[in-house]
């Protein structure tokens, strides 16, 4: 017993959730995409999918995110959304059509609207300002590792199966759906401070300050830019990969693999960095990486460029992983922190539906009118290229509504200060 109490003391929990969870995720969501082509989905068809995957988790956080705030409790949500939600992978590993796997992501992606405003919000109460960044870093990096390990797993599993099949994921997802229902069950144990609702006074003894809000605001708009034309690209990547690059079942999950293990390596640095720059840097600089990620896939002719962009993309994507995140805690009012995910969350939702189902069916429909799979996809990867790059621009404008200790001017010197002392 006495073990047991220490165990629910602190973070512990939430670190086992992300531990036993991303080892089920990483068995599981990176491959749905493919499955899908294996089942026979058009880039049309893979855009209804991605899109479904964007709106309801992200739309139906606001309401989620409403509730939660005013009864005053995150647990209760987090087991629920997450419980259901991997256990359907076990209806993924039964669909037979696209368009039967592709109801099951609607499914799936209604119950974890529930988990990812509460989960933001639960990071909140559990962590200090100072340290923040480090805590994510972590979090993220444990559920890095643990993910690395599914995946691995999932590789192990895919290399005994025929090297285009879709049976080859069935195993996989129906591991994921037991897993994954075991680590939202932790969060049972996680101990919630006596929180009074936010209909109880808390929001209203706590106003709302008018320019955070606007920077909020404009923090939304800037980023439903980007992830419009970000999106455009995501319904493309599996059919370019899968298809016009014939990956085989044991190259996609590799890529998996690279692509997790980039983002680890360098997960626990990016916290550290943040606590000292504070998040709105770290948010730029990721919009203009991953303004590479069409402009690759657009030139790709061979699949070793694909792994090296998925080790590239490691860097924005341990940054996109905590810095968000980071950002809207630094902005909203205490009480108002699961709404104002839910706000955010819900118009990434509405902007990235929108460019998945735009970008599936113009690259179908300039493959019929220029007879070529491979120009229908180019086409709409430039689309995507140019959307980003106006998008990052835009971002340069997002400041931090807290004060950090440092400036990334400021670090960058002392970085170049130790490598000169150092060549001494």
């Amino acid at each position: 017993m006495r073990l047991f109490a220490r165990f629910r003391e602190g973070r512990r929990p939430l670190y086992a959730n992300q531990g036993v969870g991303q080892f089920g995720h990483g068995l599981a969501g990176p491959f749905v995409p493919y499955y899908a082509t294996r089942l026979g989905a058009t880039t049309a068809d893979l855009g209804w999918l991605q899109a479904f995957s964007n709106l309801f988790p992200n739309v139906l956080q606001v309401p989620w995110a409403w509730l939660s705030d005013r009864v005053g409790r995150r647990v209760p949500f987090l087991v629920l959304g997450g419980a259901v939600s991997s256990l359907l992978f076990l209806l993924m590993a039964a669909s037979v059509s696209p368009w039967q796997l592709i109801l099951v992501v609607l499914l799936q992606a209604i119950a974890t609207s529930m988990v990812l405003p509460n989960w933001s919000a639960l990071l909140g109460e559990k962590t200090r300002f100072q340290g923040r960044g480090r805590v994510f870093g972590q979090l993220s990096q444990v559920g890095g590792v643990a993910g690395l390990g599914g995946t691995l797993l999932a590789a192990f599993i895919v290399f005994q199966s025929p090297p285009t099949a879709a049976s080859a994921f069935h195993v996989p997802f129906i591991i994921a759906a037991a897993v994954g229902a075991a680590g939202s069950l932790v969060l049972i144990l996680v101990r919630e401070s006596p929180r009074k609702a936010a209909n109880g006074g808390t929001a209203r003894a706590e106003p709302v300050d008018p320019e955070r809000h606007a920077d909020f605001l404009y923090f939304v708009k800037a980023q439903s830019f980007y992830n419009f034309f970000m999106s455009l690209a995501w319904p493309l990547i599996p059919i370019t990969v899968a298809i016009v690059l014939g990956a085989s079942n044991l190259d996609i999950v590799m890529i998996a693999v690279i692509s997790a293990l980039s983002t680890i390596v360098l997960q626990t640095q990016v916290g550290r960095l943040l606590d000292r720059v504070g998040p709105a840097t770290l948010i730029q600089a990721s919009r203009f990486l991953f303004v590479l990620v069409p402009l690759a896939y657009a030139l790709a002719r061979d699949l070793w460029v694909v792994y090296v962009i998925s080790a590239v993309m490691g860097l924005p994507t341990a940054i996109v992983n905590i810095a968000l995140n980071a950002y809207i805690l630094d902005v909203a009012p205490k009480a108002k922190r699961a709404e104002y995910f839910g706000v955010f969350n819900g118009a990434m939702g509405v902007v990235t539906f929108a460019g998945t189902v735009l970008g599936g069916y113009l690259a179908r429909v300039f493959e019929g009118i220029l007879a070529d799979l491979w120009a229908g996809l180019f086409l709409v990867y430039m689309l995507s290229f140019v959307g980003r790059s106006v998008g990052a621009f835009l971002t340069l404008r997002i400041q931090d509504p807290t004060r950090y200790p440092e400036s990334i001017d400021q670090v960058w010197r002392r970085f170049e200060h130790h490598l000169v002392n150092g060549r001494h």
